[in-house]
């Protein structure tokens, strides 16, 4: 049986009342507009069940909460603080109204850095305003909140620059032929953002949540698990790993397996984010520019994203498929020029995935320096590369300098 404990949010003249269900790795839920956090409750006690814990309340405005959902700025300011309240890193699924409220939110950098992931559960940020309203009207539903839908509508595009520029992967749920989405608003998305992923619940109406809990459950759980790298994911990884081969691989200090457990060990020690840490373990699975021995053909690599997910898989495929002697040139650049050994192609790093590149590059190289007997040559050309590199990951740039000099 979860625990289950209520809770409450006191933000000046407005109080919002929530319900924490289960432990380990939070998952934030937010509710469509109308709706109640209790539409959650039987979402929470499947996620409960697969090691995560989750955060719902009730919207101001809505069910126990105090105050008024008129403006989208009201409620977006309440999910950050939200956000701001959880043990980090977070993955935040918003239902409709609760989805815009998301991304709104993640507008400002310290909720976007504290969040590994968003699920957006039948909804785009711009969704065009004469289809939404009409889809409303038919149902009934725009008088209740007209001064908010209002607001929505003329925020979609600047709620569309703003997922554009989110950092994170972003799952889209979409529901079945009563949605108000179209395939073009899910494409429009598809090409703003980073990282999107579509899901589709065939048998549910626009409120996923209610109408199919345990398809939303088991997609939301499926995707959170990884983002957040739980145990349970952790331990596949490793298998994975060792069926590929990696133990039977010699490597300074033991084998492969072995070094890819310190690596991952360090990026768990300096707190790096839920990709870098599932990256750590695989990230000599296609080889690297320095380490030829590759576990998995890079035209299997949907097999690591089926364990690891997109976004850690790309970071796996961005150091393997580096060629270091070109892209250390570039070192202090932003964003970073990455030529890629295994096409010629050039790419790019930004953001939080060139500070994760870097994270993973240092702790790789570290665990080489402390298991390798270098000559004074190559210690010097790791100095060199870390004090490259601190302009990237300085506190962990400046860990490796100070155990190197």
């Amino acid at each position: 049986m979860s625990t289950v404990i209520d809770v409450t949010l006191a933000m000046g003249e407005v109080t919002l009342r929530g319900t924490v269900t289960g432990t380990g790795p939070t998952v934030l839920l937010l509710h469509a507009g109308g709706e109640q956090r209790g539409v959650w409750a039987p979402i929470s006690a499947r996620l409960a069940k697969h090691g995560l814990r989750t955060t719902a309340f009730d919207l101001r405005g809505h069910g126990e909460s105090t105050g008024q959902a008129t403006t989208l700025r009201a409620l977006a300011g309440d999910v950050a603080e939200m956000v701001s309240r959880e043990p980090a890193p977070i993955v935040v699924v918003g239902a409709s109204v609760g989805g815009l409220a998301a991304i709104a939110a993640l507008a400002e950098p310290a909720a976007a850095r504290r969040v590994a992931g968003l699920v957006l559960v039948d909804v785009v940020p711009d969704i065009p305003p004469v289809r939404a309203r009409s889809w409303l009207d038919y149902r009934g539903l725009r008088g209740h909140y007209t001064y908010l839908v209002e607001d929505i509508l003329g925020s979609g595009p600047a709620l569309l620059a703003t997922a554009g520029a989110l950092d994170v992967p972003i799952l889209l749920v979409r529901a079945g032929p009563d949605s108000p989405l179209s395939d073009a608003d899910a494409h429009r998305l598809r090409t703003a953002a980073r990282c999107v992923t579509v899901a589709h619940v065939p048998t549910a109406g626009h409120l996923v949540a209610r109408d199919a809990p345990e398809e939303l459950a088991d997609i939301v759980s499926d995707h959170a698990t990884r983002w957040l790298a739980t145990e349970d994911v952790v331990d596949n990884v490793f298998a994975l790993q060792q069926v590929l081969g990696a133990e039977r691989i010699k490597h300074p200090g033991g084998t492969l397996l072995t070094h890819l457990r310190r690596v991952y060990a360090l990026t768990v020690e300096w707190g790096a984010s839920p990709r870098t840490r599932l990256a750590a373990i695989c990230h000599a699975s296609y080889g690297t520019d320095g380490f030829p021995h590759s576990l998995l053909p890079v035209t299997e690599r949907q097999r690591l994203r089926q364990v690891i997910g997109s976004d850690a898989e790309a970071l796996v495929y961005h150091y393997g498929a580096c060629d270091r002697a070109r892209t250390y040139r570039e070192l202090g650049n932003r964003p970073l020029p990455v030529t890629d050994r295994f096409t010629g192609e050039p790419t790019s790093l930004q953001g939080a995935e060139l500070h994760d590149f870097a994270v993973l590059t240092i702790a790789n190289e570290l665990d080489v320096a402390r298991h390798a007997r270098l000559p004074k040559p190559a210690v010097e050309q790791l100095r060199n590369l870390f004090t490259a590199l601190k302009s990237y990951a300085p506190d962990e740039a400046a860990l490796a300098l100070a155990e190197t000099h």
